[in-house]
């Protein structure tokens, strides 16, 4: 924070000063005969408020209000940004909002002084704690300011978008990511030196086993959560077929969508051996036979074939259920989903980042009424 010390002209950040009422009242009168701002207000969909050289609020949109419950403009006119939202700091200093300490750091203030100051857009992140009748709540916005020029009068557009509940979701999974990994290195810490006391134990052995999967899951899921997260890391070793089918097996022996349908699945050679990361591996093809199975009448069968190139080896999930023409393209989008229900459309997303994006194989279908869907997983060898 900055400290009095450093304080110049009155203000910790922004230039102190407003325009006496006369000059905004020339300001607000300006834009209200002006066609170019009145139809830029009536047309914005979001929040949009005007400002002018000093920050003064000279015009907003009725979002604006709605958002602040306000029915009458004059209660906000000439008041800067951070007073009409009742910021905890706007009033610390004798001019108001953006010449505080606090201001030096605010999203909003910064912004602001971009495209007034260097006449340039910027976009920030603004936090911001607001008090209104006694209650206060900490408030995320994401703030665009472009300087316009309209009729010889400079005037600062303000974009707010409402990020509150977006950015807490954000930071409770990066809470949740950070103290779950905590959690686990000390688990994995105390699970190794169990195994270096008692090495041929079997059931050692299992909960050291437990506890990588688990501990390679979390950092798969967190990958999945980001997209673009680079702390996770392929981890290669020798493997047989046999691994990945007692995995596979693991998944689907309980799993809901299995109930009163049939499953059946050709490994192949189940002491062939390859290099790959069986975890992942794991992932993509036990999503591929889950969505198979959720697409499956009860009474149905859901099959898997395994199929070894010299270059790769090839998995192929098929039900008979066909996927209409329309939905092919979207099919591997994130988010997208055919059920209703929140949370979903992870599923099919998370095979092509995994299969491709991390083990470099192709994740595909094809489908038609008469053939039914066929997933397709080739990984290189």
């Amino acid at each position: 924070m900055i400290t009095e010390d450093e304080k110049k002209n009155d203000t910790f950040f922004a230039p102190p000063g407003r325009a006496d009422r006369r000059k905004l009242k020339n300001q607000i009168n300006s834009i209200s005969y002006s066609p170019v701002m009145s139809t830029l207000l009536k047309s914005t969909g979001g929040v949009l408020v005007i400002i002018n050289e000093n920050r003064q609020l000279v015009a907003m949109n009725n979002s604006f209000l709605e958002s602040l419950g306000i029915k009458d403009p004059e209660a906000v006119i000439g008041l800067r940004l951070g007073e009409s939202l009742n910021c905890i700091h706007a009033f610390k200093e004798p001019d108001g909002c953006g010449t505080t300490p606090h201001c030096s750091s605010c999203g909003a203030a910064i912004a602001m002084m971009s495209a007034i100051k260097d006449e340039k857009p910027d976009e920030q992140i603004c936090t911001l704690t607001s008090n209104k009748n006694g209650l206060t709540e900490d408030i995320c916005l994401l703030i665009r300011a472009e300087p316009l020029i309209v009729d010889n009068n400079k005037w600062i557009l303000i974009y707010a978008q409402d990020i509150t509940r977006q950015q807490f979701w954000i930071n409770l999974e990066r809470i949740f990511f950070h103290d779950i990994n905590n959690t686990l290195g000390a688990l994995q810490g105390y699970t190794n030196l169990l195994l270096m006391e008692i090495p041929d134990d079997e059931i050692v052995k299992k909960i050291n086993y437990i506890t990588e999967r688990l501990t390679k899951e979390i950092s798969l899921q967190k990958s999945l959560s980001y997209h673009k997260d680079t702390s996770f890391t392929i981890q290669k070793k020798q493997i047989k077929l046999k691994d990945i089918k007692d995995e596979i097996n693991l998944i689907i022996r309980e799993h809901e969508s299995a109930i009163g349908k049939k499953f059946s699945a050709e490994w192949n050679c189940l002491d062939f051996r390859f290099r790959t990361d069986p975890i992942l591996v794991t992932r993509v093809l036990g999503n591929m036979i889950i969505n198979a199975l959720e697409a499956t009448d009860e009474g149905c069968i859901v099959t898997l074939k395994t199929e070894i190139a010299p270059s790769h080896i090839e998995w192929k999930v098929w039900n008979k259920q066909h996927i209409p023409q329309k939905m092919h393209t979207r099919i591997f989008q994130k988010h997208y989903t055919t059920k209703s229900s929140p949370g979903r459309g992870l599923g099919t997303y998370s095979m092509k980042l995994f299969g491709e994006s991390y083990l470099k194989g192709g994740v595909g279908f094809h489908s038609s009424e008469k053939k039914g869907t066929t997933f397709f997983f080739r990984l290189p060898l």
